[in-house]
Parts: C-alpha cells; structure tokens; sequence
C-alpha cells in the first residue's frame, strides 16, 4: 500500500512539474519561446496526450479498461489546463479544440450514463442477492473499473448516485459487521442537514432571478441553477446516507461509516489503546480524524503508536455513546 501511494505522489510531482514548465513557458519570455514571439503549443498537446497518459501507463501497469478510462481524464484536464494556460494570443490549435468543447461534453455525459446504466442494473441484481449496499456498490465497481486508478472515484460517485437518488427502502439495507450504531439522531444530525437542502431549494428560484435580471448573459442563471442542483445532490446523498450507514463492530475491526462524504475506515482493534467519553470541544490538528457531521462529538477513541500513523485520536458522533463505549470495550 504504501509502495502504491507513493507512486501516486511521484506522478502528481511529475505532472505539477510538466504543468509548471509550460506555464513558464507560456507566460515568461525566453530564449525558447524566442521571448514571447513564438509560442509553440505542440509540445504540451503531446503531453496531455501521449507523455503524461504513457507515464501513467508505466508507473501504475492498469488494465486496458483502466487505461482507457484514465487516458480520458486526463485528456480532458490537460485540455482545460492548456485553456488556462495559454494566452489568448497564442492560441491556434487549443481555439480549435475549444470549438468542439459542446460536443466533447456531450460525448462524456452520454459516456457516463451510459456507465451509470450498466453499474446501476448490476448493482440491483447484486442487491435482491445479499441487500448488503457496499459490497453491491465494490463488487459492481471493481469488476468494471478494477481496484486502482478510477476506480474509487467511481465508488465514491457511484454511492452519491445510489443514495442520492436511487435508494428505496433503506430499512431493508444490510451492512458489515455484527453490532451497529446510528449517528443521525444525536443533536438533530440530519434533521439539520434536511434544513439546509431545504433553504437551497428556497434559494435557488430567488438566486435564479436575480442573475436572470443582474447579468448580461442569461446562460449565467441557468448554469448557477445546474451547479446548484449538482451540489445539492451530494447533499442530499450525505443526509439520506446518514440515516442508514451505521458505525459498527465487526469480528475484527471497527468499522466507520459517516455518510457518503467522508471516506470509511476500518481500524482493527489490536491498533485501538482505549475508548472514552469526550466532549465536543476538539479542534482541527495534525493526528486526528473527527466524524462529527452536524452532531455532536461524544466518543474518543485513542490509537496505539505506530498503529495508524499518523492518525493517533479519532472522534465520533453517536446517538448512544455510552452503549458503542461498552461494546467496543467488551472486544478489546
């Protein structure tokens, strides 16, 4: 794992660096660019579509699929990176590529309804098997995309799809583990959460007229009213996921959930030192990991050195604190 993630910073250093070098190259006269007279926009169209997807390639091995999917991200943010980058003076084959920019879009919507389609009816036929969400959600996910790269992207996309609006009946949901605890009670989680989706959708038509009278171009109004619909939706996930996604205890490990926002951990016990009542006063610092939410933290629980480093401390917001307290106790 930790071989993986430092591949995964060398190319992020890679790539910040091939960014950095054509910004300089685009924005500072030199004796390559013939001081701001000549500047070529080749060399970066070559690295958006073949150095950086091929360094990729050689550093992480995907599959073709993989490979492909990937090859397609980043195509899309080198065009977008060479939109900024560029000067509107020197642009001749990036004005080109900004003249397709509707139908590429397109293109990629229809791409990802497609996917949806096809992970969202494999999913369901996997759900009426165990009703177990998550490992539906993996299962469908990994035999698509595979466990690197894309794929847990995907995942987290593919949960803000399925809570956000293709969940029924959330009370039929089943999930790992053997003991589970809610955190959607404690000090009006979500019902707080429900408050601001409701003060979007209030919002939205005033926020809509005004830009509609406030801005010369009309499109302005409609693209806030798609980006607000967008981010709604996430909220909208996080709050319905809230409601279902418990914390719980396993055989072997604690497993946290907290909505959909925040990614799931699992902390074998033997790593876990001690569990404690806390109160909801902990600030942000180095070492700890807080899943509060619009709660109330109320369960610290305290890692051995070395056990998750550098995460020592990791707080929760449970409807019944003292109940998880006892039962985690009971399998330390």
């Amino acid at each position: 794992m930790s071989g993986g993630m430092s591949r995964k910073y060398w190319f992020a250093l890679i790539v910040s660096l091939i960014l950095m070098a054509h910004y300089f190259y685009f924005r500072v006269p030199f004796v390559a660019n013939e001081y701001g007279r000549n500047m070529a926009e080749w060399p970066l169209l070559g690295d958006v579509l073949v150095s950086v997807p091929m360094l990729y390639y050689f550093m992480f091995r995907p599959s073709l699929r993989q490979f492909l999917a990937a090859w397609a991200g980043m195509v899309a943010a080198g065009l977008l990176a060479g939109r900024l980058l560029i000067p509107e003076e020197s642009k001749h084959l990036w004005r080109g590529i900004e003249s397709l920019w509707l139908p590429i879009v397109l293109a990629e919507s229809a791409l990802e309804i497609y996917l949806l389609v096809l992970v969202v009816r494999r999913v369901k036929a996997l759900l009426r098997l165990s009703g177990n969400v998550d490992e539906a959600l993996e299962t469908a996910i990994h035999s698509r995309f595979g466990r690197g790269g894309f794929a847990p992207f995907a995942l987290f996309e593919m949960r803000i799809w399925y809570y956000g609006l293709f969940m029924r009946k959330g009370e039929r949901l089943r999930f790992c583990g053997e003991q589970h605890f809610s955190y959607d009670k404690n000090h009006g989680n979500v019902s707080n959460q429900f408050a601001i989706i409701m003060l979007m959708l209030f919002e939205m038509p005033l926020s809509h007229l005004m830009l509609h009278l406030m801005s010369a171009k009309q499109w302005v109004s409609w693209v806030a009213d798609i980006l607000t619909l967008w981010g709604m939706l996430y909220l909208v996930a996080e709050y319905r996921a809230s409601q279902w996604r418990p914390v719980s205890l396993d055989r072997d490990a604690l497993l946290i959930r907290n909505g959909v926002l925040s990614r799931d951990r699992v902390i074998a016990y033997d790593v876990i030192e001690s569990v404690v009542r806390c109160a909801d006063n902990v600030r942000r610092r180095r070492g700890i990991l807080r899943f509060r939410q619009m709660g109330s933290l109320n369960v610290e629980i305290r890692l051995r050195d070395g056990g998750m480093r550098p995460i020592t401390h990791i707080y929760l917001s449970l409807d019944k604190p003292d109940a998880f307290i006892d039962a985690l106790r009971a399998r330390l």
